[in-house]
């Protein structure tokens, strides 16, 4: 299904916002704290109702997040009759409880979605290898196409995306990886990869490590040349059959248009074959907009491709299947596992072994939004479960502003037997505060980097 950047982001960070704050509302109303609002968005309110428990509901200008407004003493004074409903007058344990319940109704949400998931049949690519990027690890360590692959520094793999969510634990180091394959024999190997700063730069951990799976061997013979385009510019015409890219045997299209659409706005030196004849050209590759709105090297050329055989072949699929019971076991090992790796890559950000220009705003969020929606529910549900998984990390953070700040407070007020005072916290909410904005500033810088 296609939807636009803007309603994808709606239908997924929604209800990942409502869920959050209702954790709030519902576990604070069980708790004998009164909720005086329930709002989702900021700013100025443009839609409100009050029930009949004298709770106001509304809809705020700037949709960019929500809250919960409780009865509190330190936001204005409060009837002595209702006082023992106060946020502030509850028990430290009720406070802490109302606090955590958000993020912990993220992290809920995140399990019910891959446990779903999990519920319904599904087709993978196995790890096979289809090919390797020219001066990779993978390749340095003299792997070979068509072995498939099993082990990854002792943790057993399965699929791509369990491959991709094994090798990001390592985000940021540098060092030795152990890899186990099979080979089309079935007998074993063992690969010992060196890493250097991994993924510092990049975002697709198994193209950062050389491995590619496996991809239809479509001959790039070109079909068609757009009109003034870099292609025809260059000289290459319908008919031309590529062979390398600057001295270097490129054998297949697809593997001639990921290395274009990573060439971007670079001069590329192109044999090709015309006729019996070998020519080099000098190609100068535009700067293009893909579907997803990232920004990619474009040349002006396409080839047709005709096959009695569907792709991908029966022999390179897998298939999983889970029943109503242990669905549930396999969503939370898909969410420890995507816990851990967020967790990871948090700790290598803060230790600089990671460039903040992996974080992605609301613009980033959008279009990845869009494009999981273009490969139907089952890609839009995974990605609402990842971002419910880093939505609660992220609201966990000790940060005032967040509810991680406030469980810090309360931990502080826990040693110390009495409340910090509230000049120190409202410094502390402040400082917050800047430092999510500088955040917000530093993640639309990249979306705008990234998508334009």
């Amino acid at each position: 299904m296609h939807l636009s950047p803007v309603l994808a982001a709606f239908l997924v960070l929604g209800p990942l916002v409502l869920l959050h704050e209702w954790g709030h509302f519902i576990v604070a109303r069980l708790l004998g704290v009164r909720v005086l609002a329930f709002s989702i968005g900021f700013g100025p309110i443009l839609w409100s109702r009050t029930d009949r428990r004298g709770v106001e509901w509304r809809i705020s200008s700037v949709p960019l997040g929500g809250y919960v407004k409780m009865l509190d003493e330190r936001e204005g004074p409060v009837d002595a009759s209702e006082q023992a409903m106060a946020f502030n007058r509850r028990p430290l344990w009720v406070r802490l409880a109302v606090t955590l319940a958000g993020p912990l109704m993220n992290i809920f949400l995140a399990w019910v979605l891959y446990s779903v998931l999990a519920l319904s049949p599904s087709l993978h690519l196995k790890t096979v290898i289809g090919r390797l990027e020219l001066g990779s690890p993978a390749q340095d360590a003299h792997m070979v196409p068509g072995e498939q692959i099993v082990v990854v520094d002792g943790h057993a793999i399965h699929t791509w995306n369990g491959l991709s969510l094994q090798l990001a634990r390592h985000v940021g180091e540098s060092g030795g990886l152990t890899v186990q394959t099979v080979d089309q024999q079935g007998r074993p190997h063992r690969y010992s990869l060196q890493l250097h700063h991994f993924m510092a730069q990049g975002d697709d951990p198994v193209r950062e490590i050389g491995w590619v799976p496996p991809e239809p061997a479509i001959p790039a013979i070109i079909s068609s040349v757009e009109r003034g385009g870099p292609a025809e510019v260059a000289g290459i015409q319908v008919g031309d059959q590529l062979l390398a890219l600057d001295g270097l045997s490129v054998a297949t299209w697809p593997a001639w248009v990921d290395a274009v659409e990573h060439a971007l706005g670079k001069d590329l030196h192109i044999t090709l074959k015309r006729g019996n004849v070998l020519r080099t050209v000098l190609l100068h590759t535009e700067k293009r907009t893909d579907a997803v709105g990232l920004t990619i090297g474009h040349m002006g050329a396409g080839v047709s491709w005709q096959t009695r055989e569907v792709w991908p072949p029966a022999r390179l699929l897998v298939e999983e299947r889970h029943n109503l019971i242990n669905c549930w076991g396999q969503g939370a090992r898909e969410l420890a596992t995507v816990l851990s790796v967020t967790l990871d890559t948090l700790h290598q950000l803060v230790r600089g072994h990671v460039s903040v220009s992996h974080l992605s705003g609301p613009i980033g969020i959008a279009h990845m939004a869009s494009a999981s929606a273009a490969y139907g529910y089952k890609a839009l549900l995974a990605l609402m479960a990842m971002l419910s998984v880093s939505l609660g990390v992220l609201n966990l953070l000790p940060i005032p502003v967040l509810d991680g700040g406030h469980v810090l407070f309360l931990a502080v007020e826990a040693v110390l037997g009495k409340p910090l005072s509230l000049r120190l916290q409202n410094m502390g909410v402040a400082l917050g505060a800047a430092l999510m904005l500088l955040l917000m500033v530093i993640v639309i810088i990249n979306d705008l980097n990234h998508f334009g």
